[in-house]
Parts: structure tokens; C-alpha cells; sequence
């Protein structure tokens, strides 16, 4: 179940804290739907408000995991 505050979600996982920054509520172009239909030559096309970044996904790992034996395990 993720936690809401404000504009983040925050979802715990087994190994890792996923942090999503959510569109903005008061943005004049999109009013928080994340985009809208834009007019171009061949026809309207979906396209990202600016209020998003590309990168708006981020994750902590909680831990290490082991590294893998140099060995071979046959």
C-alpha cells in the first residue's frame, strides 16, 4: 500500500523504497492529468505536461546484495 504526501508516493518493497514524484494539482496546462491531447500535422497526439520530469521515479536499495562467487558452482 503506497503513502501519499502531497505530490510523492512512497511504496516500501522487499529490497528497495521506490519515491514517485505524482504530475502537479495546480498546473494551468494539464491540471494534474499528466498530459493532454496536442494538435499536429497528421492529427492529435499524446503528449507530457512540462510539470513532469523525465526522470520522476527514484529507488533506494535497503541493502547490499551478496556478490556473486567467482568460482564455478559445478
Amino acid at each position: 500500500m503506497p503513502i501519499r504526501k502531497g505530490r510523492w508516493q512512497i511504496e516500501l518493497h522487499r529490497r528497495a523504497i521506490h519515491i514517485t514524484r505524482e504530475p502537479d494539482p495546480d498546473c494551468p496546462d494539464c491540471t494534474g492529468n499528466r498530459g493532454g491531447w496536442q494538435p499536429n500535422g497528421t492529427g492529435p497526439d499524446w503528449d507530457e505536461c512540462p510539470c513532469l520530469d523525465q526522470l520522476r521515479t527514484w529507488r533506494v536499495p535497503l541493502w547490499r546484495r551478496p556478490a556473486w562467487p567467482v568460482e564455478e558452482p559445478f
